[in-house]
């Protein structure tokens, strides 16, 4: 990428972290078509300069199950799914290339297991910002949710 090119995707990044506000955003995301709904959604503030982890709840209130096949947001050069597992006294993340979300059920993506890695940020984010993050779903479309930043050690 350009450093012209660079400087229009680190404007528009801080754009779309500045613009969303604050702690008065719902961070929810809703598609009644598909019974889909995001909520308790969070993200650490970085530890690494271009890494943060995301964690919220996927319900699907629908009557046929979905897959989330992936996630984008304005901030990051990459957002990846990722799972964390043990093997023995080693902890490895592993990516996923979907998730699945049954029928009437939930999926929750906490510390320790399920996680979106948001990679190459395109701007520092911190404490107090609200990202914006589009989720897309197999069948129900893409999701928008607003998830605010807290410091790494306010995560749950």
């Amino acid at each position: 990428m350009t450093l012209a090119g660079r400087a229009a995707a680190t404007g528009l990044a801080a754009i779309a972290v500045g613009a969303c506000g604050g702690q008065d955003a719902v961070p929810r995301a809703d598609s009644a078509d598909a019974g889909l709904t995001i909520s308790q959604t969070i993200a650490g503030e970085p530890v690494l300069d271009d890494v943060a982890a995301l964690y919220l709840t996927i319900r699907n209130g629908g009557a046929e199950e979905d897959t989330l096949v992936a996630v984008q947001t304005a901030i990051a050069g990459r957002a990846e799914i990722h799972d964390q597992v043990r093997d023995g006294e080693m902890v490895h993340m592993r990516p996923r290339e979907q998730v699945i979300v049954p029928a009437d059920d939930a999926v929750v993506f906490a510390p320790g297991g399920l996680h979106v890695m948001l990679m190459e940020l395109t701007a520092p984010i911190v404490a107090g910002d609200t990202l914006v993050v589009d989720f897309l779903f197999a069948r129900g479309g893409s999701l928008t949710a607003r998830v605010p930043v807290v410091s790494y050690g306010d995560l749950p």
